[in-house]
């Protein structure tokens, strides 16, 4: 397989190499044709201009432009009129008088046609020497018809001399260009390949579960983007490997006392208190409890699974949100009078809303559970709805002991726990804020918290009006 540095390397020599093949196609095969008809292009146009000063009735400018002209480009000219009568002529002629090199056939063929009106060019080749020439007819033209033809022998100047000093030229630029695209593709293709070996080296480590590797690149560009991406995806592995470890942890502690008791009470009911009703019952209560708390644990577990794999479907449907609220308070409280941590709600707002009325209430469950765990007793738990123009704002405000701004931007993360000092009653497996934020992003509403260490918390949440 072909590495990204030999294919860089090979499209930078081929691009050279095309390049190369273009300068000697256009610069050597093409150059005569080029040279050529850039300059007859040159002399029609030149020539024209001055025959028409003549026209105009500026024979002296004429024929000093006519003069200059024929000296800056070496060649013969002859101004006639429509009989064929010679009216002006300069540049260099022969012993008759005539332009050299020049056939009387082919002047009088190229008369005609430019008394015609065509502009005319024939090529001419020196009989002798080989000489290439070429001679031009204008026409010049008035008012009414025409006043005469400007006939130009133009020496055409060899390009085979030229063409061969190009070659050397180009010869030795073609070997410089070769070694600096040489080096430069090397160059480039090893600045290009180096920091993506980089990145390979540490996504390979980060696979063998080394996620403390970083890449260490300083450049700006997409690949610089590139290794901080792959730092930051470092930087959240480990913080998720972090909360794995915490959540085995926890739940190994969440599991292991609630199956001591209930096998604890379980022995005691089989050996001592079997055929004591009153200890049996109270026994029996305690287990009951435990592989209830248990369960939650499972459907903690399981809830966030189903949220995170997109197998939860939500059953949305209107309802009076105040309704929720009401029965929600109301089975909590037996446990607020047990926990002496106050559960209100201050006001009632009729507000209906489209939501999933059980998901909902497990948002609420979720959050209340939380102050719970972090309210002392007397302290008390708001419930409030506000509602506003187009959404209801649910805020579950507890008194309890804060959320330290250090801990503020995880809370929501998976398996995170903020106090891992805090007591029995308030460890849990740190999935209960995390299905909050699962079910509000199903929803699509806004949420968010507020707290200071010490001075309680306050979470919201909004829900559409319908």
């Amino acid at each position: 397989m072909k590495s990204i540095g030999f294919k860089l390397w090979a499209t930078m020599m081929a691009l050279v190499m095309v390049v190369l093949f273009l300068l000697w196609l256009f610069q050597i095969v093409f150059l005569e044709n080029f040279y050529t008809r850039m300059r007859i292009a040159a002399v029609k146009n030149e020539g024209t201009a001055i025959a028409g000063l003549l026209v105009d009735g500026n024979r002296t400018e004429f024929e000093d432009r006519l003069d200059a002209f024929a000296y800056n480009n070496n060649l013969s000219a002859e101004m006639l009129d429509g009989s064929g009568k010679d009216v002006y002529s300069t540049g260099p002629t022969d012993a008759g008088g005539h332009m050299p090199m020049q056939r009387n056939a082919a002047r009088r063929e190229v008369f005609q046609a430019a008394l015609a009106g065509q502009e005319v060019v024939v090529p001419m080749t020196h009989p002798r020497f080989g000489n290439e020439f070429m001679l031009i007819g204008l026409p010049a033209k008035q008012s009414g018809g025409m006043y005469g033809v400007l006939l130009l022998n133009m020496p055409l100047a060899p390009v085979e001399d030229t063409a061969l000093i190009l070659k050397r030229q180009l010869f030795y630029i073609t070997l410089m260009l070769l070694a600096a695209a040489l080096l430069l593709s090397l160059l480039l293709s090893r600045s290009f390949t180096r920091p993506i070996l980089a990145i390979k080296k540490t996504a390979e480590e980060m696979a063998t579960g080394n996620f403390t590797s970083r890449v260490d690149l300083k450049q700006q560009d997409e690949i610089g983007r590139l290794a901080g991406t792959i730092n930051h995806l470092g930087q959240q592995l480990a913080q998720i490997e972090q909360l794995r470890k915490d959540l085995i942890a926890n739940i190994s502690h969440e599991l292991r006392t609630p199956l001591s008791i209930i096998r604890g009470y379980a022995e005691t009911i089989r050996d001592v208190t079997g055929d004591t009703p009153a200890k049996r019952e109270k026994q029996l209560e305690i287990i009951i409890l435990e592989t209830e708390r248990l369960s939650k644990i499972v459907d903690d577990i399981l809830n966030l699974s189903q949220f995170q794999s997109g197998f939860i479907k939500l059953n949305l449907q209107c309802f009076d949100l105040q309704q929720i609220l009401a029965a929600v308070v109301k089975r909590y409280a037996v446990l607020s009078e047990k926990t002496g941590v106050q559960i209100i709600q201050p006001e009632a707002v009729k507000a209906s809303v489209e939501a999933d009325r059980e998901r909902i209430e497990q948002v609420l469950y979720n959050l209340i559970n939380n102050g719970l765990g972090h309210t002392p007793p007397g302290g008390k738990i708001t419930i409030k709805a506000i509602d506003r123009a187009q959404a209801v704002r649910v805020e579950v405000v507890d008194t309890g002991t804060g959320i330290p701004a250090e801990d503020l931007p995880h809370i929501w993360d998976r398996y995170y726990k903020g106090d891992k000092t805090a007591a029995r009653s308030s460890l849990g497996t740190g999935l209960g804020l995390a299905i909050v934020k699962s079910i509000l992003e199903a929803h699509g509403a806004v949420y968010g918290v507020t707290s200071r260490d010490g001075a309680g918390t306050t979470f919201w949440f909004e829900l559409s009006k319908t």
